[in-house]
């Protein structure tokens, strides 16, 4: 049977900028999740309720991102609850659907986190774990490919070494003089991916996007991904549909509190 070839997008913070991102992805049939979090992200111009519902509407998931985009790294489990749990409510309040994924915000959990995740009722969480094509993470720690945004070496092996996965050492080594230019990079990611099934997914920060001035490269590393025969188009919450049972119903998993321990 022929693995699945898969591409995803997911955009964090919930700005304003977002608009002109979805009009991007829209119009190359490329569907993403946007991560929103209750309180806008530094007092910046947020997404309305009205434009909430027309994104989802067209497709696009709406998923939590804390309250007040709070780390919740190392919180107390009370405290934790309610950066978390009112989330959910009010943005299905406010979208008239299902919120069915978290990101965390900066890429911090521990479990106490992903437990207090469960309990609210959410499907799984995404990270910042970037390097991933694999089809074999757990729900709670949904891994990235790719970040839009120029990146040193050093950032790599960091991200690299926290998650202490094979398959990102083996992607860091096989693509070491691709890892200054994140388009390159994302270019060879995507072909192995077409090459050997697995996820091709892609996560920024509209707001990032502007201040760099990154369009341009943006429509170019979706117009390579977009319209390929063979590869589905989904949203972070349909990945989990694609995970083996063993993935979905795992309970080991790594945490930032884990590596901090070991």
């Amino acid at each position: 049977m022929q693995k699945p070839r898969i591409v995803t997008t997911s955009w964090d913070d919930g700005q304003r900028h977002d608009l002109r991102l979805a009009e991007i992805l829209r119009s190359r049939e490329i569907r993403g999740t946007f991560y929103v979090p209750i309180t806008p992200y530094l007092g910046r111009p947020a997404l309305s309720h009205a434009e909430l519902r027309t994104l989802s509407s067209e497709g696009f998931e709406i998923g939590a991102h804390g309250f007040s985009h709070r780390l919740l790294w190392r919180l107390s489990a009370t405290e934790v609850a309610k950066e978390v749990s009112p989330c959910k409510p009010i943005l299905e309040d406010i979208l008239g659907t299902e919120v069915r994924m978290f990101c965390y915000p900066r890429g911090r959990y521990d479990s106490n986190v992903v437990r207090t995740l469960k309990d609210a009722g959410y499907w799984g969480a995404r990270t910042v774990r970037a390097l991933a094509t694999r089809l074999d993470f757990n729900p709670f720690e949904m891994p990235t490919t790719l970040q839009i945004a120029p990146h040193g070496k050093g950032v790599y092996v960091k991200n690299v070494a926290r998650a202490r996965k094979m398959e990102g050492l083996q992607v860091f080594l096989a693509n070491m003089t691709r890892l200054g230019n994140w388009l390159e990079l994302g270019k060879s990611l995507f072909d192995r991916v077409l090459q050997d099934g697995g996820i091709w997914h892609l996560y920024g920060h509209s707001w990032e996007i502007d201040k760099l001035g990154l369009w341009e490269d943006l429509e170019q590393i979706l117009d390579y991904v977009c319209k390929q025969k063979g590869v589905t188009y989904i949203p972070n919450w349909e990945l989990i549909r694609f995970l083996p049972a063993t993935s979905q119903h795992s309970e080991g998993i790594r945490t930032h509190e884990d590596i901090v321990r070991s």
